[in-house]
C-alpha cells in the first residue's frame, strides 16, 4: 500500500493516476478523429471525380460545338428565307456541276423530308440526264471531291434505244438541313477542289474503252493456222514413235506408245499388235523393271528402252548362226545323232585409240537341254528342229521360238 504521508510515494501516485486518466482521454478521442479524417479524404476523392467528370464533359462539349460548327459550314438551312434560298442556290449548282460533267437535257427537281424537328432535316433532289459512261463517271467523280453533307443514295442508268452507248441517268442525291444555319450554305464548285487526278484520267480513259453496254460487235475471226503438209508416203515414222510408258494394270505389264505423226495413242499388253510404217509390230514382251519392251515386226526383233523411239532400238547382242550335228558340220537330211546348235554372241570392244570394233564368240555345239548364260539371265535350248530351221529357247520361265540367222537379247524373241 502507499503511505501517502510520504512525499515520494505520494508523487508516484499522482504521476500513475494521470497516467490513466491521459490513456482513457487518448482512447475516447482518437477513433472519433481518425473517423472524421477518412470522411474528408472520401469527399476530396469524389469530389476529385465530379471534377474529372465535369472536365469531360466539358471535353465532349467542345468537340460536339466544333463538329456542330463544321456541319453548319457543310449542310443547307432547313427553314425560313434562307432555306429557300440555300434549295435554290444548290440546286443551280447541281445543274452546272452535271453540264460540266458533259451531261445533256439536265432536270431537277427538289422535295424537302422532314427529319427530326429542330434537330435536321433532309432534302433529296433528283437530278435527270443523258450522257454516256464517261460523263456519269466524271459527274460522280466531281460530287465526291466536294467536301460537303450530301450523298448520292441510288443512280440508274437506262440505254437510249436510239443510242445504246448513251444512257438516261437519274441520280438521288440527299442533302442535310440544319435548323442554325442562317446563310446561304452551297459548296463551292471551282477547279482546285475537282482538278482531275492523273488516277482519275485513267480510270475514265478505261471507262471510255471498255464501252460497257454498247452494241456489241463480234471479233473478226482469226484466220486458220496452216495445217501440217500430208507427210510424203516415204516418210519414216518410227523416230517419231515413242515408249512413253511401261507399267502394271489388272496385274499384267502394259506399254505406252504415243505415235507423234498420227497423233494416236497405243495402251498395249503382250501379244498385241499395232501399225508402224505400214507394218504390223507385236509386242512380244514388257519387261517393267528393266523399263523396256521386246517388239516383233517384219522378221526381226527389237529391244525398246523406256522414253526412246522405234529407231532408237537396242542392237541384239546373240544369234542363232546355224543347226549342227556333232562335229560341227552343217546338219542335213541325212546327219545322224542328235542335232546341234550353234549361238554367236555380238561384243563391241574399245581398243587404246578409243576405235571401236566388233568380235563375235561362238558357243560350242549345244544339244537339246543345254544352257547358256546371258547377261542377266539364263538360257535352256528346249527342243532343235532342223525341220523348220529354228530352236524353241526357254529364259525367264518364257518360252520363245528362234529362227536360224535370227537374234535375241536376254527376253528377245522373233
Amino acid at each position: 500500500m502507499f503511505d501517502l504521508a510520504n512525499p515520494q510515494k505520494r508523487e508516484r501516485l499522482l504521476v500513475v493516476l494521470a497516467g490513466i486518466a491521459l490513456c482513457v482521454i487518448v482512447m475516447m478521442v482518437l477513433p472519433g478523429q481518425f473517423g472524421e479524417l477518412t470522411r474528408l479524404k472520401n469527399d476530396r476523392e469524389n469530389l476529385q471525380a465530379k471534377i474529372d467528370d465535369l472536365k469531360h464533359h466539358d471535353q465532349m462539349a467542345s468537340k460536339v460545338k466544333e463538329n456542330l460548327t463544321l456541319m453548319m459550314g457543310q449542310a443547307l438551312a432547313s427553314s425560313g428565307t434562307s432555306g429557300s434560298m440555300a434549295m435554290s442556290s444548290y440546286q443551280s449548282w447541281l445543274i452546272g456541276l452535271a453540264s460540266g460533267s458533259g451531261l445533256g437535257n439536265v432536270q431537277l427537281r427538289a422535295q424537302t423530308v422532314p427529319g427530326v424537328k429542330d434537330v435536321y432535316g433532309k432534302i433529296v433532289f433528283t437530278l435527270t440526264g443523258e450522257g454516256r459512261w464517261e460523263h456519269i463517271a466524271e459527274f460522280l467523280r466531281r460530287f465526291h471531291r466536294i467536301d460537303y453533307l450530301h450523298t448520292i443514295a441510288s443512280v440508274t442508268p437506262t440505254p437510249v434505244p436510239r443510242n445504246p452507248s448513251t444512257f438516261t441517268v437519274q441520280f438521288r442525291i440527299e442533302v442535310l438541313a440544319l435548323p442554325q444555319v442562317n446563310s446561304v450554305n452551297v459548296p463551292g464548285a471551282d477547279g482546285a477542289n475537282i482538278a482531275i487526278t492523273d488516277a482519275e484520267r485513267q480510270m475514265l480513259a478505261t471507262i471510255r474503252q471498255r464501252a460497257i453496254l454498247s452494241a456489241y460487235t463480234p471479233p473478226r475471226p482469226e484466220p486458220p493456222a496452216p495445217s501440217d503438209p500430208p507427210p510424203p508416203p516415204d516418210f519414216p515414222h518410227a523416230p517419231y514413235c515413242v515408249v512413253v510408258g511401261i507399267v502394271w494394270e489388272d496385274g499384267r505389264p502394259r506399254c505406252w506408245i504415243y505415235h507423234r505423226t498420227a497423233e494416236r495413242r497405243y495402251f498395249l499388253f503382250e501379244g498385241e499388235s499395232f501399225m508402224l510404217d505400214g507394218t504390223s509390230v507385236s509386242i512380244k514382251k514388257i519387261e517393267v523393271e528393266a523399263e523396256r519392251i521386246q517388239t516383233a515386226a517384219a522378221g526381226g526383233v527389237y529391244a525398246i528402252r523406256l522414253g526412246k523411239s522405234f529407231d532408237e532400238y537396242d542392237e541384239p547382242t546373240y544369234f542363232l548362226t546355224g543347226i549342227v550335228d556333232a562335229n560341227g558340220s552343217p546338219w542335213t537330211p541325212d546327219s545322224v545323232g542328235e542335232p546341234h546348235c550353234v549361238i554367236a554372241h555380238r561384243v563391241e570392244l574399245e581398243d587404246a585409240n578409243g576405235r571401236t570394233r566388233t568380235r563375235e564368240d561362238t558357243s560350242p555345239p549345244l544339244t537339246a537341254e543345254a544352257t547358256f548364260p546371258m547377261a542377266e539371265v539364263t538360257a535352256t535350248i528346249k527342243s532343235i528342229e532342223p525341220a523348220t530351221n529354228q530352236i524353241q529357247l526357254e529364259a525367264a520361265g518364257v518360252v520363245y521360238s528362234i529362227k536360224i540367222g535370227g537374234s535375241f537379247s536376254e527376253f528377245a524373241n522373233e
